[in-house]
């Protein structure tokens, strides 16, 4: 039996076919997780039906991955954690709720 590479790996994404995590501020198409940025608290965040725009990253909703919840839970915990107020919380709370309603629909 010969060892060889299967033409197609599920695992490995490839970038002319994969659905895009979203858009840089200068337009870059980010196609993988190690793309997604390191933000630091904003006070800009937009979310409507189709997508979720923080400060110019855009990120359409159609396109959620497991990786890229793990992204933004990582990103709100960050920013929690560099402002421990409650107004942070609050705000973030607010996000997530946006966030829910407009993967459902209801936006």
């Amino acid at each position: 039996m010969k060892n060889h590479d299967s033409p197609f790996n599920r695992v490995k994404r490839d970038p002319a076919t994969a659905a895009p995590f979203g858009w840089s501020p200068d337009r870059h198409l980010i196609v993988s997780a190690k793309e997604l940025p390191t933000l630091p608290i904003t006070q800009r965040v937009m979310v409507t039906r189709d997508q979720i725009d923080i400060v110019d990253w855009v990120y359409p909703l159609s396109y959620i991955s497991k990786s890229w919840l793990v992204w933004f839970q990582q990103t709100a915990l960050r920013w929690v954690k560099t402002d421990n107020s409650p107004q942070p919380r609050e705000w973030i709370n607010g996000i997530v709720d946006a966030f829910q309603a407009g993967l459902a629909g209801r936006l």
